[in-house]
């Protein structure tokens, strides 16, 4: 209950300050919430670098309370509840409120967890731990499982559950609310079009549905999922969507700041969707600009340089923060295997792409990115040719609607969103060279996840276009046509048989079953707890889950074999481990095979405190019972062990059983 009063008392102070800015601004309220919600994400970066996360947090809320009170003072209650008033019959602002308070007390209610293997892995991983710990996960060693995810996904989180109590719902719900204010952003329209507001809104919330390729029946994770590719895709597009709103202003300007500083905080090629930004924002600016190019450049350039450098002061204080905070390998600037620099990387790219000693693969997955173009499905309505299709006529709609100077900008914006689009997908070329498998880059592994936050951003800013059209006429009648497209595909091909809106407690039934053996662990298992965690047949689904439900840290296990004491050579680092008979080694994709000397040996070389056995079978039964207080059975409940040490008669003394419903 203190997650959702604190959401909902967040938003009420998010509109407020909206509110009281766009009277004093003389700007529409909906261009608001996004620069509030990123200046106080960025305001907690601040302080959570100096290790002080919770303060940061604080004094975010203190200020965004000040405007309320500066407000109160300076307009008086009734002149303060009229700039409300107006502020709420702005159409994107109203839809940002409503939306949000729907889906804080939805979720509340329906209490969604998540489903998603990375979101155990890193994105769901990073912001429990912030939220647990109140300090950024690289500058804690027990953390540092989570420290090459970046930390705007976390920030926003931690705005809306700083007490230390953590909740995946109010996770969610947060990442919406972020997403949300950067659709309310793009349908910032003048209160006459207040019908053209609530179709871009409509139209620009389905946008994660649209650009997707589900499988039929599947549960719809866009709304309801911890990973990065929904901030990323709605920063990136409604970033612009804010400058399209202020960009004639001399001071509001520089609003666009504040979200392009958070969109490059949000992941590793985020820092190249900002640059982007900047660029299509610059072309904008010389296509609208009076006099000759020589007059207009100069001050277009300064504006773009300013937002260039908040770009690369985002990048680089992340990037040196975890440089000294963890300075290790993990958290080196390097791309694949080879550990090669970005530079090195993007040279060697472009070379390649020239000709110029071409390698084979490098040829291979170049034919084959430009045949996915065609084929590989990253929209309802198809492939990526499509996809591009689409949007090109919803810009042809925005430009045949536009006056003679809007023209030249809708063209410029479109013309620098497919030159940057092109460069992107170059750029995935490389990496899938540099960064991949060979068996995952010619098979172009998440091909649609990582080029349809593009797509998406790119849609959403044409929409705006389109909705900012001079003729209010003919651009109501084209956003009409486009949003009625939209979500007829979408009803058409898109609709989901389940999404935010439904339960899905069949899909946790697994997670729930961990989760009460976990929580019967934690009740002796503290952060600086070390415990290797074994699970037989396991596919590394619960080692994960324990992973992440734990308030230890788990030891990572090895692959190969380790049957003699001091014989190392045939093992290698892994993640999770099961112990198996060698001579059914087969029967998992990942092996670890030791001996009761072996195992003693390994908890003793990593350190650990306690075991988990989370299942057992008759290799652990037959061969391990004498390490274990009161033996082991192949059928037993999951049990943690705390480790006496290798001279021990009894290496392995009982500590935890967990009863379960699930085996």
């Amino acid at each position: 209950m203190l997650q959702l009063a604190w959401g909902l008392a967040l938003l009420v102070l998010l509109a407020g300050a909206s509110a009281v800015l766009s009277a004093w601004a003389d700007l529409d309220a909906a261009l608001l919430p996004l620069p509030l919600l990123a200046g106080a994400a960025l305001l907690s970066y601040g302080f959570g670098v100096a290790g002080a996360l919770r303060i940061g947090a604080v004094l975010a809320f203190v200020l965004l309370a000040a405007l309320w009170v500066v407000g109160l003072v300076r307009l008086r209650p009734a002149g303060f509840a009229k700039a409300c008033g107006a502020a709420l019959r702005q159409p994107g602002l109203a839809l940002f409120v409503g939306g949000a308070a729907f889906l804080w007390v939805l979720f509340f209610v329906q209490q969604p967890m998540f489903t998603q293997w990375d979101e155990f892995t890193a994105w769901g991983l990073a912001p429990k731990m912030v939220v647990e710990r109140g300090a950024f996960y690289v500058a804690d060693p027990v953390n540092l499982k989570a420290s090459f995810t970046y930390p705007a996904t976390s920030l926003v989180t931690f705005l809306f559950q700083p007490f230390g109590l953590w909740a995946e719902w109010a996770c969610l719900a947060a990442l919406d609310t972020l997403a949300l204010a950067c659709v309310a952003a793009a349908a910032a329209l003048p209160r006459r079009r207040w019908y053209a507001g609530v179709l871009v809104f409509a139209a620009g919330a389905v946008l994660p549905y649209f650009f997707s390729n589900p499988t039929p029946g599947a549960y719809a994770t866009q709304y309801v999922s911890a990973m990065a590719d929904l901030p990323m895709a709605m920063l990136f597009g409604g970033t612009f969507c804010l400058y399209l709103g202020v960009r004639d202003r001399r001071y509001a300007f520089w609003l666009t700041a504040l979200p392009l500083a958070l969109l490059t905080l949000t992941k590793d090629i985020c820092f190249a969707y900002g640059l982007i930004a900047v660029f299509v924002i610059a072309l904008d600016q010389l296509a609208a600009g009076q006099g000759t190019l020589r007059t207009r450049l100069l001050p277009v350039l300064g504006r773009a340089g300013g937002l260039a450098v908040v770009v690369l002061a985002a990048f680089l204080s992340w990037s040196r923060y975890t440089a000294a905070v963890t300075p290790t390998v993990d958290t080196a600037a390097s791309v694949g295997s080879a550990g090669l620099s970005y530079g090195a990387v993007l040279a060697g790219g472009v070379r390649q792409l020239l000709g110029i000693g071409r390698e084979e693969k490098f040829a291979q997955i170049m034919a084959a990115m430009g045949d996915a173009f065609f084929t590989r499905r990253v929209c309802l309505l198809g492939a990526g040719v499509v996809a591009v299709a689409a949007i090109t006529v919803t810009a042809a709609a925005a430009w045949l609607a536009s006056d003679k100077t809007g023209r030249r900008r809708v063209l410029a914006v479109h013309l620098g969103f497919a030159f940057c689009f092109a460069a992107l997908y170059a750029f995935h070329l490389i990496l899938y060279h540099y960064n991949f498998s060979d068996v995952e880059g010619l098979a172009l592994k998440d091909y649609d996840r990582y080029l349809a936050p593009y797509y998406q951003a790119w849609m959403l800013t044409m929409l705006c276009l389109l909705g900012r059209a001079a003729h209010a006429r003919l651009s109501g009648a084209a956003v009409g046509g486009a949003a009625a497209v939209l979500l007829a595909v979408f009803c058409w091909r898109g609709l989901p048989a389940a999404g935010f809106w439904t339960g899905a407690d069949s899909l946790y039934t697994l997670r729930a079953d961990v989760q009460r053996r976990a929580n019967a662990m934690n009740t002796v298992l503290d952060w600086n707890d070390r415990v290797l965690v074994l699970s037989q047949g396991d596919d590394a689904t619960r080692w994960y889950y324990y992973r992440y439900e734990l308030t230890a840290r788990v030891v990572n296990g090895f692959g190969g074999f380790y049957g003699r004491l001091g014989e190392t050579q045939d093992r290698w680092d892994s993640d999770f481990m099961n112990l198996v008979e060698s001579e059914n080694w087969t029967l998992y994709d990942y092996k670890a095979v030791c001996v009761p000397a072996t195992l003693v040996a390994y908890m003793a070389e990593k350190d650990c405190d306690y075991l988990l056995i989370d299942r057992a079978d008759d290799y652990l039964q037959r061969e391990f019972s004498p390490l274990f207080e009161g033996g082991l059975t192949n059928d037993m409940p999951a049990t943690l062990y705390h480790f006496e040490g290798e001279d021990a008669a009894v290496p392995f003394t009982l500590a935890v059983v967990a009863e379960s419903e699930v085996q």
